[in-house]
């Protein structure tokens, strides 16, 4: 009997127990280690101040910023008639679903973290985990599924310390709504990723005169004409006065608040040196022979997932959902079938004797090198660009990532359909015309019905609202 280890019920966590369940459920035996008391993971709300930092970023307005038949797991659908771009709530009970349709709970130990985890050559190479409940275990797999949601990052920028010392400053991850302090106030947002973005619209509804600072090229969806576009940020000056100034060289002064939407750190508290470095690693080649936590991303691993080092075998522990901008829970369906696949490779030559591994590592070596010149031409020889953005995709990249995946395990017939990139191509305008659709309460109307079919429908009614909107669009062109 192998057992396997999952950190977190999160979206990543659960996908990886339900693959564990449905390869060889007789001869694995998973225990997942929840720190929390339901599954969810950032899904799952939590007030700001319940710890420091919060235990999840999810603020009140939140909504899905892709259509759910394109985010949720391609083995479960969502209910029919919900709306296209459900509330964090519908995903949070979605994940519940999830969890009892296909019978994960009694293999999750809620409130229970996991404190430790240390490789031990001299019991059979197995992982020795320890937990808040004082309890140990072995495995002989370790799935890291701990998001990268929770740990504010703050990018190293001059005056931010002093304007979060005078409390004129935050981090969005503290965010639930507008509070009354901020009414009729000017407002800074650093960011403008989903989160930058959502924060911006709520302001700006609550009646605050909004900034948004960052690329215009990340922008989601299309922001009111009020809502005023700075560029990247370059300093924040004189709390008191309010001062922010740019990269181009111009400033606002007489800011009164400002949220940093600026991203998340990794963290894995669990794991110490030697087995992580927390620190950038040497530019490569050659590559390192220790893993590394630069905070932005963990470096070297195979396809995302296995660790290339010379401490333990990489197929014993890998690490899931490190990959943003996608649609994630298909990633981690597939990168579960992946990782158990490579694991049951290595642990037949362990026990057959015949000591064939379940990866390549000269193959995933070159594959890294290629990858490291690539984002270092992209980002003009500016390797520690290169790091920040490792585990960042390109439009289409989640895609030939994915059935990349699903062709290594050879077996697994889930590749991508001409459908899936449609919608995320087209993401933007779906969401841009869902959300008018439902101030013009015809969501229902819309909705009704579809999803009874099953995904046939939900693939017809995205075609709709995407002709709906480009015919909108011309309509205002005209």
């Amino acid at each position: 009997m192998k057992q396997m280890c999952i950190i977190g019920a999160g979206p990543a966590g659960l996908a990886a127990l339900k693959s564990v369940l449905d390869c060889k459920a007789g001869n694995w035996r998973p225990i997942v280690f929840e720190s929390r008391e339901e599954v969810g993971g950032v899904w799952f709300p939590s007030p700001a101040d319940a710890a420091d930092p919060p235990l999840t970023p999810l603020y009140d307005s939140l909504t899905a910023n892709l259509p759910h038949p394109l985010m949720g797991y391609r083995s479960f659908l969502f209910p029919p008639e919900t709306p296209l771009f459900p509330k964090a709530e519908v995903v949070h009970q979605y994940l519940k679903d999830f969890t009892s349709h296909f019978s994960l709970r009694p293999h999750i130990k809620f409130s229970t973290s996991v404190t430790s985890v240390k490789f031990t050559p001299e019991q059979s190479r197995r992982w020795l985990v320890e937990t808040s409940t004082q309890d140990s275990y072995y495995f002989d797999l370790i799935m890291v599924c701990t998001g990268h949601f929770r740990f504010p990052l703050y990018p190293s920028i001059p005056g931010i310390s002093d304007w979060l010392e005078a409390k004129k400053a935050s981090h969005s991850v503290y965010y639930r709504h507008p509070l009354p302090i901020h009414k009729d106030k000017t407002i800074l947002v650093v960011g403008t990723g989903p989160s930058g973005v959502d924060l911006a619209r709520d302001l700006h509804e609550f009646g605050c005169k909004v900034l948004l600072s960052g690329s215009a090229n990340n922008l989601s969806v299309t922001l009111p004409s009020s809502i005023q576009h700075r560029p990247h940020l370059a300093s924040l000056d004189s709390p008191s006065d309010g001062i922010a100034t740019y990269t181009d060289g111009t400033m606002d002064k007489g800011i009164d608040y400002c949220f940093l939407a600026t991203g998340y750190k990794l963290h894995f508290p669990f794991l110490q040196p030697p087995l992580l470095q927390n620190t950038y690693p040497k530019p490569i080649p050659p590559l390192p022979s220790e893993l590394y936590n630069s905070s932005y991303s963990l470096f070297p691993l195979a396809q995302h997932l296995w660790p290339l080092q010379n401490q333990y075998p990489p197929e014993s522990i890998v690490f899931f959902g490190l990959i943003v901008k996608l649609a994630p829970l298909p990633v981690y369906e597939a990168q579960a079938r992946a990782v158990l696949h490579a694991f049951h490779i290595f642990d037949s030559g362990i026990e057959e004797g015949t000591g064939a591994r379940g990866i390549d590592e000269q193959t995933e070596a070159v594959d890294i090198v290629t990858r490291w010149e690539y984002l270092k031409q992209m980002h003009k020889g500016d390797e520690r660009n290169v790091i920040k953005f490792w585990h960042q995709f390109e439009e289409t990249e989640q895609f030939a990532y994915r059935d990349h995946l699903a062709g290594f395990v050879q077996k697994d017939p889930s590749r991508v359909e001409d459908w899936e990139y449609e919608a995320y191509q087209k993401k933007i305008l779906l969401r841009t015309t869902w959300v008018k659709i439902e101030k013009s309460g015809q969501a229902d109307k819309w909705l009704k019905d579809v999803g009874k079919g099953g995904l046939k429908d939900w693939k017809a009614l995205m075609k709709e609202v995407i002709k709906y909107g480009e015919e909108n669009e011309d309509k205002t062109r005209l």
